[in-house]
Order: C-alpha cells, then sequence, then structure tokens
C-alpha cells in the first residue's frame, strides 16, 4: 500500500519536531530518553537563579533547574523545580541550597546531604535556602572589624582626654622641679661612686686579698657540706636498715652460736671426737712422719735402680 504525499511529509515533520525537542533538552541538559526525578523547592529569594542551572551534591553535578515561578498564594516567594537524572536518595533533612558557583555570579543549587534514614520521594519538597552573596559575607566580616575600630577610636579620644588633662601648667611645673631633683641625686650618686673608686683604689691589695679568702672560705665550707651530706646519707641507710631488720631475733641467733661454739671449743680441749684427738695426741703426727721417711727412700731407691723395681717388656 502506497501513503498519500502528506501523509509522508506529516511523518516526516512529526519526527523533525520530536529531534528538535529532544536536541533542544539534550543541549539544555535534559535528557529526556532518561527516567528524571523531580524536586521542588521554596525560596524568598533565588539572587538570579535561572532554569537550566546546575544542581550538585557533593560538587558532582546531578541534575537541572527545569523550571521557576511564583508560588499560587501570591506572596512573591518563588517555587522551584528540580530535575534530577541520577539516581540518588536523599535524606529527608537535606537542604537545597542557591550559591554562587564561580567568582562571575553564576547561580547554581547544591544539596546539602542531611544524616535521616527517611529519603524524598520524586514530587516531594525540600527545604531551600541561599548562601549570602559576596557583598553580604565581605559585609559579615568588615562589620566586627568596623565595631573594633570605632570601639579603638573611642578609647584613644578617651585616652587623650586624659592626658590633656595630666598634663596642665602645675604638673609640669612639678615635673620640672623632680627632673631637678633627680639630676641631683644622679650627681651625688656619681660623687659617691668616685669616693668608693677611690677607697678600692687606695686599698686594692687588701680588697683583693679578703675576696680571695672569702673565696677560699667558700670552697672548703662546699667541700665539707658534700661530705657532711654523704655521712648523713650512710647514716640514714644505717637507720633505714636497723629499724627493718628484727635485732632481737638476730641477737637470740648469735648467743646461740657463741654458745655452741663454745661447747664445741671444750670438747675439743677435752680431747673427745675425732678433732679433739687430733688436736691432743701426737702419735698420728709421728706416724705421719714416718710415713713420708718411707716414702722418701722407697723414691730414693726407684731413681738409683730403676730397672730393679721398673721391668718393661716389648712383645
Amino acid at each position: 500500500m502506497k501513503l498519500p504525499k502528506e501523509v509522508k511529509v506529516g511523518i516526516i515533520a512529526t519526527i523533525t519536531i520530536a529531534v528538535f525537542i529532544w536536541l533542544f533538552n539534550y543541549m539544555k541538559g535534559l535528557n529526556l530518553l532518561k527516567s528524571k526525578s523531580n524536586y521542588y523547592v521554596i525560596y524568598d529569594k533565588i539572587n538570579g537563579l535561572n532554569e537550566s542551572n546546575s544542581v550538585y551534591i557533593n560538587g558532582y553535578k546531578i541534575g537541572l533547574v527545569d523550571q521557576i515561578d511564583f508560588t499560587s498564594d501570591h506572596s512573591g516567594r518563588l517555587i522551584v523545580k528540580l530535575s534530577t537524572d541520577k539516581p540518588f536518595n536523599i535524606p529527608k533533612d537535606s537542604r537545597a541550597q542557591i550559591y554562587s558557583a564561580d567568582l562571575m555570579g553564576t547561580q547554581a543549587v547544591r544539596i546539602l546531604l542531611g544524616k535521616s534514614r527517611q529519603y524524598f520521594s520524586s514530587g516531594d519538597t525540600i527545604s531551600g535556602e541561599v548562601e549570602g552573596g559576596l557583598q553580604e559575607q565581605v559585609s559579615a566580616q568588615i562589620l566586627p572589624v568596623k565595631v573594633k575600630a570605632e570601639n579603638l577610636l573611642a578609647s584613644f579620644d578617651t585616652a587623650l582626654a586624659v592626658i590633656h588633662a595630666t598634663f596642665n601648667k602645675d604638673f609640669r611645673n612639678n615635673f620640672n622641679k623632680s627632673f631637678q631633683d633627680i639630676r641631683s641625686s644622679v650627681q651625688h650618686l656619681n660623687r659617691t661612686s668616685i669616693t668608693v673608686d677611690t677607697f678600692i683604689t687606695n686599698k686594692n691589695g687588701q680588697f683583693i686579698s679578703i675576696v680571695s679568702n672569702v673565696q677560699k672560705t667558700s670552697v672548703l665550707l662546699k667541700n665539707d657540706l658534700v661530705k657532711l651530706d654523704y655521712v648523713l646519707d650512710n647514716l640514714s641507710e644505717i637507720s633505714d636498715s636497723l629499724s627493718r631488720a628484727d635485732m632481737k631475733a638476730v641477737i637470740d641467733n648469735l648467743n646461740r652460736t657463741l654458745s655452741g661454739t663454745s661447747i664445741l671449743v671444750d670438747r675439743i680441749n677435752r680431747g673427745e671426737g675425732s678433732l679433739g684427738l687430733l688436736t691432743t695426741n701426737d702419735s698420728l703426727y709421728h706416724e705421719i712422719r714416718q710415713l713420708t721417711h718411707r716414702l722418701d727412700t722407697l723414691v730414693y731407691k726407684i731413681s738409683e735402680h730403676p730397672k730393679k723395681y721398673i721391668r718393661v717388656k716389648i712383645f
């Protein structure tokens, strides 16, 4: 079936218009072929925000400002429609803030994410706010400085008034008199220093000798103090040791040891036991001397006649 020419022209015109609309929105940053989420924000003012301005989350572009219009209550407030083509769950305590995106003053919207576990759905209204402009920010920074400068000038004026009231004619006269008295005191001090210097110069040898003796005495005292500190430390350690020790038990043990030693010495003196016999009987001494003499005789004979006593056979 052959289509009429008018139908073909209508189809081509429809396709052309559709492509043009798609290209126009695509140039604006909207892709009609992707699913979008729309959110609404109500502002008292928008500081020059325009349609097609960007929408960001953490600096990443997620959509555009799709439409701006006045609210229906005739209050002068503006309702802004935000279209996003990037799927993202926006917490319900988030805010949509209008701010200057560059130094040229281009406005944009950024979503300040909250921490809620509940999220907006497409078509919901987000709370809006406007960041202060450059002039407002500069004013906010300059205003405290201006207030401090004004307070400083007021304090400076007060100080000048006090100084002016203080430095009157009577004060100047008293000040001149005080300065003359100070100069007289300085001259007197100068004469006194000359007298002292003369005394030291005339008694130079004696003065040096006194200083030398004082230095030697201080050195000796320092050495004695060091020795005294050492002795005191030793006495302190000994006293601590004695205080910690059980002196009664030590004395009892010493008495028992001395008593046992006395009994042992008495037994030795009476010739009891092996040690007593060794100390009181000299027969063991004579036997040892005889044994030693016999060993000497044997060693002498072996050294004189070794073949007689030592025989070696070789197989």
